[in-house]
């Protein structure tokens, strides 16, 4: 791998990001909680409503997690009668994922509570800054689909 000498900037980006990382307590990794389930559960809760039916592929791609380990995260869901897994009708190799009426619920009390959490942040930042900020996140997310790295 080719070695790039760190500047400031590069610095200040690395710095900046492991700090974000730290705030929305993701070293936690899979033992931390997000309102009742693991954030890798509230992750995929959050991607099966806006999608309404995912297979278990589709669910990987999205979140980047291999099938195995995603498996085992919906079992725990489906225990929890907040996902159902259901045999695809048109491919019988293909296992749909949808939300329970207890997993919408679920999904929908997890999105108050980040839409407060999300206001309180919104709102300690200059509202004439706030699209300049949305906006710098989109590049960077951007940028980091780019990217070669991790």
């Amino acid at each position: 791998m080719k070695k790039v000498e760190a500047g400031k900037e590069h610095q200040q980006l690395r710095e900046m990001l492991q700090i974000l990382i730290r705030r929305f307590g993701l070293l936690e990794k899979e033992g931390a909680q997000c309102c009742g389930v693991t954030l890798v559960q509230s992750h995929i809760l959050f991607e099966i409503q806006r999608a309404k039916q995912l297979t278990l592929n589709e669910l990987s791609a999205s979140l980047g997690l291999d099938n195995s380990t995603l498996s085992r995260h919906i079992q725990g869901l489906v225990e929890r009668n907040l996902v159902t897994r259901t045999q695809s009708p048109t491919d019988r190799r293909y296992v749909l994922i949808s939300l329970t009426e207890d997993g919408e619920k679920y999904e929908n009390d997890i999105t108050d509570q980040m839409n407060t959490y999300n206001f309180e942040i919104l709102s300690h930042i200059p509202s004439d800054k706030r699209e300049q900020v949305l906006e710098s996140i989109e590049l960077l997310l951007q940028a980091m689909k780019n990217s070669s790295c991790c």
